[in-house]
């Protein structure tokens, strides 16, 4: 397959999950997508002791990206609530860590990404991470941030069908809360599916996610959590 004339672009991003895809029929090209997530959220704290795993959650996110030539970029936004009956990742504050259970968490997450096709048919990237969790009985708040490095690639089945697959790792970012800075952390996320190309603009997308988180806090606790699902989403490719 040509990727000047007939590109597709299809990748989840690094800690955290994004479905990006473009199909552009000359030089550039625009896309425009949705995706919703059914996730499951499970992991442990090491101060309290105690494991945690939701009863309910997903998210629903959107993306956008603009490809040239063999050169791609996107940006990617999803959120979601996730519900913990049991135990829940501990509230870990510069003051301290706090047990936390019967909770609903919010969760958002943004990509900013670049990549460039060096192969046909795959492509490595750099992106920049952001995770926030929200819980609603305090309102306490947190987010990760990083930079993350990865690759994907796409296998053309027919004019209709394609698989396509994305690794991603991000070696190091910060635990902040209210500004104040608590930890550092690690991310990796793994993506695979398929697509299905109703035409040369409109596709659907299908698979399943893994991604998983590691915060290491300056109060020496530390939170291990695993978001492990299946997606399904849909873009409207702008060929320039």
């Amino acid at each position: 397959m040509n990727i000047k004339n007939n590109t597709i672009i299809s990748m989840a991003l690094v800690i955290s999950a994004i479905s990006f895809n473009v199909q552009a029929k000359g030089d550039m090209g625009l896309s425009l997508g949705v995706k919703l997530l059914g996730t499951n959220w499970q992991g442990n704290n090491q101060q309290s002791d105690t494991t945690f795993d939701t009863t309910e959650g997903g998210q629903f996110g959107f993306n956008i990206g603009f490809q040239k030539a063999k050169f791609y970029t996107g940006l990617s936004f999803q959120g979601g609530e996730y519900t913990f009956k049991d135990e829940a990742p501990d509230q870990v504050t510069p003051i301290g860590s706090f047990p936390s259970s019967n909770v609903i968490i919010s969760r958002g997450e943004f990509d900013l990404l670049a990549g460039y096709f060096f192969w046909e048919h795959i492509s490595l990237f750099v992106d920049l991470k952001s995770i926030s969790n929200t819980w609603s009985d305090t309102g306490y708040q947190q987010r990760f941030t990083g930079f993350g490095l990865g690759a994907s690639g796409f296998w053309p089945l027919s004019k209709k069908w394609s698989l396509y697959g994305s690794v991603g790792f991000v070696p190091i970012g910060q635990v902040e809360t209210s500004g104040s800075n608590i930890g550092d952390g690690t991310s990796g996320a793994l993506e695979f599916g398929g697509a299905f190309h109703f035409n040369q603009r409109n596709r659907l997308t299908f698979g399943l996610k893994a991604q998983s988180q590691t915060y290491n806090y300056d109060s020496g606790d530390k939170t291990e959590s695993r978001l492990n699902g299946v997606f399904v989403g849909y873009n409207h490719i702008f060929p320039f």
